[in-house]
């Protein structure tokens, strides 16, 4: 059984039939001459030259001309597989030189199996966020990460990162402010959580990222809804737990936001540092109506992400507004689940100092 698994894949890898039986009788005999090597694949012992040639060419065998008759030595089993494992690499460079990611579909969901797919993935999220990032990672896997998530805080992405068990001192002691705008730590193993924008990401068990790899997997997913119903998983259950790592000094006032989470963290940081402010802000109601605020002061920020919690229920996250038809409360606009709770939400939030 085991040869003619052997036979399969030596044939995927391109040798001909007879030199699959050529190989197998040098490698069985560890050499062969050129005589045994022709009744094994049955060929013409001028033939065999050939095929020697082809299996030296691949680096499976060499030969001795200097014995007589000449033999065939097959290679050790490191190096040979080295060879093979060469040409993989080269073919794994121009697949990915010539691969063209398809665009996601809404509703899309895969189960990934490889670590090496879960942190190219991840990578490939945070490449391609424009608002927000929220990550659950081992804290060793933050560095290899730590690229992508530096470069999505350039273009303005706002990073909460929860780092969780192995949290290894070498881990731990890195550059948080290049990488990330809030951090936390906890001691546990909770699920690995990457989620960009409210809509893409994956969530997999701890072990697909840490320690020994073994049956662990990750579910990829590109749909709203699975995505609220993530984070407010993690929001409510995980980030409460971890402890301040780093956060961030908010935003120079004014500062305009299309994305009402980061407006509020930035705005919960200012209130904390005693500023008072005033907005301009944009609504939208359940209705899809809009109305437009200016100046209005900023009278309390609701949320669990920095500082103090003081929201009311684990996901809420808002803004409550001073208007002229009354105190308003705007959650986030534009995600998987509504803002049931605050009846609006906001699309647009500039914040100034009073």
């Amino acid at each position: 059984m085991a040869t003619d698994r052997l036979r399969e894949h030596l044939e995927a890898f391109g040798l001909s039939a007879k030199e699959i039986e050529a190989y197998l009788a040098v490698l069985r005999a560890g050499e062969a001459t050129t005589s045994e090597v022709s009744r094994a694949a049955d060929v013409s012992q001028g033939y065999v030259y050939e095929l020697a040639g082809a299996l030296t060419e691949r680096g499976l065998v060499t030969i001795d001309e200097t014995a007589s008759p000449t033999v065939l030595r097959a290679r050790p089993p490191e190096e040979a597989m080295g060879s093979f494992a060469s040409r993989l690499e080269e073919v794994r460079e121009s697949v990915e030189a010539l691969y063209t990611e398809p665009a996601a579909e809404t509703g899309t969901v895969e189960v990934v199996h490889s670590r090496p797919t879960v942190r190219k993935r991840a990578e490939r999220y945070l490449r391609e966020a424009e608002q927000e990032a929220f990550l659950v990672l081992p804290a060793p896997e933050v560095a290899h990460l730590q690229d992508a998530l530096a470069a999505a805080r350039e273009r303005g992405v706002f990073v909460y990162v929860l780092a969780v068990a192995p949290l290894t001192e070498d881990a731990l002691d890195r550059d948080w402010a290049a990488c990330a705008d809030v951090v936390r730590t906890w001691d546990a193993t909770p699920p690995a959580f990457v989620l960009v924008d409210e809509t893409t990401g994956l969530i997999g068990s701890h072990g697909i990222l840490s320690g020994r790899h073994g049956e662990e997997y990750a579910v990829a997913f590109a749909q709203r809804e699975i995505a609220s119903g993530l984070l407010g998983n993690t929001v409510a259950n995980f980030w409460p737990m971890g402890e301040d790592r780093y956060v961030t000094d908010p935003d120079p006032l004014p500062t305009t936001y299309d994305h009402l989470r980061t407006a509020a963290t930035n705005a919960a940081l200012h209130r904390a540092a005693g500023r008072d402010l005033l907005a301009d802000v944009t609504l939208r109601d359940l209705d899809d109506e809009e109305v437009r605020y200016e100046r209005v002061p900023v009278v309390a920020v609701r949320q669990n992400l920095v500082g103090d919690p003081n929201n009311d229920f684990p996901f809420e996250n808002n803004i409550v507004f001073e208007t002229p038809d009354g105190r308003v409360a705007a959650g986030n606009a534009g995600g998987g689940i509504s803002p049931f709770y605050e009846g609006y939400g906001a699309t647009v939030v500039t914040l100034y100092g009073d």
